[in-house]
């Protein structure tokens, strides 16, 4: 499998925010995230989606992404990146955002995505004043040079091009130094 869109389009990107908004099962939650974040992911330049729900038996990783680095605001990023979707109700603890970067970990990269509808428990992610949550694992991370944004539904429903994609990015990335408040 692999997944290359060469431009955006605003109107299949609304068709697939819709399918998002439209589901009801836990499945169809899932499915229309993956193919959401699947999509907008492949308009960058030289990204290409090679691996969706990619299972070991013991993991599973969403969206394995190959990044050529042809695209400056991931010039940074390694060649592979793992994206993690959560389109749940709810932000996303430090349980689950510890274990997807055990993932990165066990394979020795050092970049990785979360694309969680509600964001991350935490202080700079959702902007409450504690040092607590999924927050903290991504500080913890980030002292071993591991590196994961988060990208939430009100994110991608703001973007209106793959320009407003890469600002988001190059946003979110570099707040992950200065643990900036989005």
């Amino acid at each position: 499998m692999t997944t290359l869109v060469t431009t955006f389009d605003s109107q299949r990107y609304a068709e697939l925010l819709a399918n998002v908004d439209a589901a009801t099962s836990a499945h169809e939650k899932g499915e229309t995230f993956e193919d959401l974040a699947e999509y907008l992911l492949a308009t960058l330049n030289g990204v290409e989606i090679v691996d969706r729900d990619f299972n070991t038996g013991a993991e599973e990783i969403d969206l394995v992404v190959w990044n050529a680095q042809t695209e400056e605001v991931l010039r940074p990023w390694e060649g592979v990146i793992p994206v993690e979707c959560k389109n749940w109700s709810t932000s996303v603890g430090a349980p689950q955002l510890d274990s997807f970067i055990g993932k990165l970990r066990r394979r020795s990269l050092k970049t990785g995505m979360l694309i969680a509808a509600n964001g991350v428990t935490g202080d700079y992610v959702n902007g409450s004043r504690g040092s607590h949550g999924a927050v903290e694992i991504i500080r913890s991370a980030l002292q071993e040079g591991i590196r994961v944004i988060t990208i939430t539904i009100d994110d991608l429903r703001a973007i209106e091009s793959t320009d407003d994609l890469r600002t988001l990015i190059k946003r979110r990335y570099c707040g992950l130094f200065v643990h900036k408040v989005f």
